[in-house]
């Protein structure tokens, strides 16, 4: 491995254009594909709770008592979501009705402004450890995997968590390496801040918060002699865990009214992690909970293999230089351990119990900012030892082979990148065989509402399996359900059954045959003729 050239005074202009270009092409990019994707259950209750957040912040100005006196109903509940991703989400929705916009496009305008945040953060820190190429090659590396792309244009509070965890390992980072006393404790409370954010999208986001100190705690072992230069002096314990510690928490009070009352009770029943360790436990005794090692399954067998060669490739190198720093450059193990630290936390947790069960990628999804800076980092650092004076020209080709698979998926699959496998699954026929989940929750059932409309007969009632009643809601306000279409609540009272496979269990399904007197679909939507939804009709209902 050679020394990187040292950065020319354009450098951080430079940087600024690419992180802008990045974030703006992300934004425009996730707002059109947000069209797309069917509403998953998941995505379903995300929305019923900006709903609920949308009418308490209005209503709070003109009855705030009454309003305050609701706030169990509005912002709580037996399993409350963290605050943030739901009052972004009201509040994008909002403005896109009065463009006259699509409802569940205006709930998705919050994650792709989420996204843009990561893609420009992605490139930031990129070009700080790998140049402009890194800093370009970076974003690509996580978007172009069709999940992660998939979760960037629906409207859960994932990807708005994934932005805060890199935002706040970057602040951390910038604290713990300026050598300026202002400066380290102005991007520690930018940390302290960051931090609170991820909390507020995510709950589980605590788990940075360990990790980044022990990151922290095993620098200052290894600085344990005196230091000669101000950089490494500035690297003991930064000022960042201390602000994580207390401001974090209180950012999360501010922006979550609920937790005003009784704010400690109330954290627990949010979180509960003693019982959710204690469920965890027996669980894995009793063999109900998936093993250790499901989240690296999923994500070898979901992911672009290219990808996979990238990001591990990249983990190789960061833990290669970890053990033998190449002569000619700066043996600091800090950049190293953090991107080893940034993707291992969520993965150990995830496996752990220690992160909810949801669908798909989406418990572990903060781990592929790290994976895909690395990867980038390492692709540069390849072109410059293979060919250094062509180190730009190779590392195009690299990227160019590197990202063609990913592109290809996605244009393959969407919109319908939740069923989306990789190469070593098999693709989506290989996934199913081995009994592997074809979506995440019901939204396969969105490609066959133009069908449904054009063929159902007028004033048919219809039974949707699989899908939430909310995410139907929403469908019918934008106009993709006929209103002249009812709900039936069971096979017995349906003409029309819209049944969603999962993967798991097909007892509703066999009960539309029973009530049906047939076992033969008349439209179905499909992945790579891998079924994901069908539609059964009872004679003289489907034209």
């Amino acid at each position: 491995m050679s020394r990187a050239a040292p950065p020319s005074p354009s450098a951080p202009r430079r940087r600024r254009r690419i992180a802008l270009a990045w974030g703006a092409v992300t934004f425009l990019a996730l707002a059109a594909l947000s069209t797309g994707p069917g509403i998953s259950r998941d995505e379903a209750v995300a929305i019923d709770a900006a709903e609920r957040a949308a009418a308490f912040w209005s209503d709070l100005p003109a009855h705030p008592l009454a309003e305050l006196g609701r706030l169990d109903r509005a912002l709580g509940g037996a399993h409350p979501p963290a605050p943030l991703g739901p009052a972004l989400a009201a509040a994008t929705h909002a403005a896109a009705a009065r463009a006259g916009l699509p409802h569940r496009i205006g709930f998705r305008l919050a994650t792709a402004l989420a996204g843009a945040l990561l893609s420009a953060l992605l490139a930031l820190l990129a070009h700080d450890l790998a140049g402009d190429g890194g800093a370009l090659l970076a974003p690509a590396l996580y978007w172009l995997a069709p999940r992660q792309l998939q979760l960037g244009a629906v409207a859960t509070p994932d990807t708005l968590a994934t932005a805060f965890w890199l935002a706040t390992a970057m602040a951390y980072r910038r604290s713990g390496e300026t050598p300026r006393a202002r400066e380290r404790v102005g991007y520690g409370l930018l940390a302290g801040l960051a931090f609170g954010g991820a909390l507020a999208a995510r709950l589980d986001s605590w788990v940075l918060l360990p990790a980044l100190a022990v990151h922290a705690g095993l620098l200052r072992r290894a600085h344990r002699r005196p230091p000669s230069s101000g950089p490494a002096r500035a690297r003991g314990v930064p000022p960042a865990i201390g602000a994580m510690l207390v401001l974090g928490p209180l950012v999360l009070a501010a922006l979550w009214p609920w937790l005003w009352a009784h704010p400690l009770r109330r954290l627990a029943a949010a979180a509960t992690p003693p019982q959710a360790a204690w469920d965890y436990l027996g669980a894995r005794l009793s063999g109900t909970r998936p093993p250790l090692l499901y989240p690296l399954a999923v994500t070898a067998l979901s992911a672009p293999a290219a990808l996979l060669l990238a990001w591990s490739g990249g983990l190789a190198h960061a833990a290669a230089r970890l053990v033998w720093p190449a002569s000619g450059e700066r043996a600091e193990p800090a950049d190293d351990a953090l991107l080893l630290a940034g993707a291992a936390a969520p993965l150990v947790a995830a496996a752990a119990g220690l992160a909810p069960l949801l669908g798909g990628i989406r418990p572990w999804l903060p781990a592929f900012p790290f994976l895909a800076v690395a990867g980038a980092r390492a692709v540069a650092t390849a072109a410059r030892s293979a060919w250094p004076a062509r180190s730009g020209a190779l590392g195009l080709v690299l990227s160019a082979a590197l990202l063609w698979p990913g592109a290809w998926q996605v244009a393959r699959c969407w919109p319908e990148a939740a069923a989306s496998w990789g190469e070593l699954a098999g693709g989506a026929p290989g996934a199913a065989s081995l009994g592997m989940q074809r979506q995440d929750g019901g939204e396969g059932a969105a490609a066959l509402l133009a069908e449904l409309d054009a063929r159902a007969r007028p004033g048919a009632r219809v039974l949707f399996v699989g899908p939430a009643a909310s995410a139907l809601r929403v469908e019918a306000s934008d106009g993709r359900l006929r209103p002249d279409l009812a709900l039936a609540v069971d096979p017995a009272g349906a003409d029309l059954a819209v049944v969603a496979l999962d993967g798991g269990s097909r007892d509703a399904e066999y009960q539309v045959w029973a009530a049906f007197r047939s076992d033969r679909p008349v439209a179905g939507a499909f992945l790579d003729e891998v079924p994901l939804a069908f539609v059964y009709a009872r004679a003289g209902a489907w034209r």
